[in-house]
């Protein structure tokens, strides 16, 4: 079983959860922050079991492929100046990015590989933006190879054993642990269906539009400004810190929207002068800027 996901941080955890041992967790030291959590609370929160099967049949198709241009190769010069502009504020190397879409590259092979030899597919998908791109392309992918593949699609809204409800918009927000929870969530995809999300990203590709959405549930095609709105209703009245209000939207909002998206929004709200840069407070933090707005 080859299992597909769709970013690097939930490839680190579906690799963990296919050789999660709880007893060796718990066997080992704990660190936390502030009070110390009872021996229960702790063994709550490694409880799990592992997923079967080979932690290195995991692949990462993840592109980005909400955000930019996705008219060319995946890994062509177009996604390489997306993702450049995406990261700008990160002092990535050059080398760094080459080696990611290195890695990238081989997890894309290894898929179509597996593929063709007959090796059953799992797709983890979720309603981030990010994963609805990234598994219609996987059956772009796939439309024209004859191969067995499963879907798991992550609940809007998850209720676990201590009965406690949590909102997650994808797979990463998941405990490496709590993955086999979700196995009987399992569905197979059909022909018929593979040959329609085929085609829904043929038609996104055609449209090539700045950004892509999940609006009711439907992935679409929409303009770069489409969550400004967000950003604007959550504006406070006094000075803040940027990394502040994009922390409040990602954990008020829950849509799959990259830190770095929003980001790149905010500089735009800075340069069309609706909001005001007050000073660098931290030049270490790629989201240190104190902004006012006007």
């Amino acid at each position: 079983m080859l299992e597909v996901v769709f970013s690097d941080s939930e490839k680190a955890s579906m690799k963990l959860a296919k050789c999660y041992n709880e007893k060796k967790i718990l066997g080992r030291s704990v660190t936390y922050i502030g009070s110390q959590p009872t021996e229960a609370e702790i063994e709550l929160f490694l409880e799990g079991k592992a997923i079967e099967g080979d932690a290195n049949n995991v692949v990462n198709i993840g592109f980005y492929l909400d955000i930019g241009d996705i008219s060319g190769e995946i890994d062509g010069s177009e996604r390489k100046k997306v993702l450049s502009q995406l990261w700008t504020r990160f002092n990535i190397e050059d080398n760094e990015r080459e080696l990611f879409f290195k890695y990238q590259r081989k997890d894309l092979e290894k898929l179509i590989s597996a593929a063709k030899e007959g090796m059953d597919i799992r797709i983890w998908t979720s309603h981030a933006p990010y994963s609805v791109c990234g598994f219609y392309y996987v059956c772009y992918l796939l439309r024209n190879i004859d191969c067995k593949i499963r879907v798991v699609s992550l609940p809007q809204f998850i209720s676990f054993s201590n009965h406690e409800i949590i909102e997650c918009s994808h797979w990463a927000e998941i405990k490496p642990g709590q993955f086999y929870q979700f196995l009987n969530l399992e569905k197979p995809l059909s022909s018929i269906e593979k040959q329609y999300y085929s085609q829904k990203w043929q038609d996104l590709v055609l449209e090539n539009a700045p950004l892509r959405a999940v609006i009711n549930g439907k992935l679409t095609s929409v303009e770069e400004s489409f969550y400004d709105f967000i950003i604007i209703n959550n504006l406070p009245d006094n000075d803040f810190l940027m990394g502040q209000l994009i922390g409040k939207l990602l954990g008020k909002y829950k849509l799959g929207i990259s830190d770095a998206w929003y980001a790149l929004r905010i500089d735009k709200m800075i340069e069309e002068n609706k909001l005001k840069l007050v000073e660098i407070k931290d030049t270490s933090y790629p989201y240190g800027k104190l902004l006012r707005k006007i």
